[in-house]
């Protein structure tokens, strides 16, 4: 575990409903607990097709039913052991205790966010300034009523898909960027480091974070990052933040599913 800090040997770590981090712990265990879960999504995400790909070289990945099935339990099921295996570590510092604030701040968040998006100011912006709205990336777009023939797959797929984008997601994103990042940035000691000690430099990470791992949608991610940011900031409480994320990201899945914006899925 890393040992400089930035705050004095006697300033206070945690916050009072909070223990410290083991004083013991292997340097790998905080980036386990914390970045694992987010990395093992983004690992199957892009191993599995690929490696699928070369096993069967008359496969289209992307048109693919049994790839997009395997990839989605995959990546639930592997999140969800990697997450129970953590949770005794990362609730030594992020007690279970939420606020009736983040019910409030996920539904706003998920009517800013389907609202942005269906204004699609991304590609007007874009082609304001003269340039392609391809640059800015798309989603999977997966239609799964076009891509599985039958009735078991396609609902397999969508409870699936479902369960990672309101729980499984939600938990693993706002592990890495509340959990390590914006409190690595605030301090070398990162493990122990508790929410009401994020200043300016991590509103301005999260923010960043948002944009740029949402590109197509920077302009929502920007304001709905932002909004979660300040819930933390109010609250104090990570899970806050996941629960907010997760009402938000319920309310994106149901208007994708009766909109069939497919392009947000």
């Amino acid at each position: 575990m890393s040992t400089e800090s930035n705050f004095p040997e006697d300033a206070p770590r945690l916050s009072e409903d909070a223990t410290i981090w083991p004083r013991d712990a292997p340097d790998w265990l905080g980036w386990a607990v914390f970045v694992g879960p987010l990395a093992i999504y983004l690992g199957v995400g892009a191993l599995v097709p690929s490696i699928w790909e070369r096993v069967d070289l008359n496969l289209n990945v992307d048109q693919s039913s049994t790839v997009a099935l395997v990839v989605a339990f995959a990546r639930l099921c592997l999140i969800a052991v990697a997450v129970i295996w953590g949770l005794r570590w990362i609730t030594k510092v992020f007690p279970l205790r939420v606020t009736p604030l983040s019910v409030v701040v996920g539904v706003i968040g998920g009517l800013i966010w389907i609202g942005l998006c269906r204004l699609n100011l991304e590609s007007q912006l874009m082609t304001l300034l003269g340039l392609s709205p391809d640059w800015l990336g798309q989603r999977d777009a997966i239609n799964p009523w076009v891509l599985f023939s039958d009735s078991s797959g396609l609902y397999a797929f969508l409870v699936a898909r479902f369960a990672l984008l309101v729980i499984a997601v939600p938990i693993a994103e706002e592990l890495m960027l509340r959990g390590f990042l914006i409190r690595y940035l605030e301090d070398a000691a990162w493990e122990s480091l508790p929410l009401e000690r994020i200043g300016k430099t991590g509103l301005i990470a999260a923010t960043a974070y948002g944009v740029l791992s949402h590109p197509s949608e920077w302009i929502a991610a920007a304001v709905w990052f932002t909004l979660v940011t300040l819930l933390m900031m109010r609250t104090k409480r990570f899970w806050d933040c996941v629960v907010a994320h997760s009402i938000t990201n319920a309310m994106l899945g149901i208007y994708i599913l009766w909109a069939h914006d497919w392009r947000l899925w």
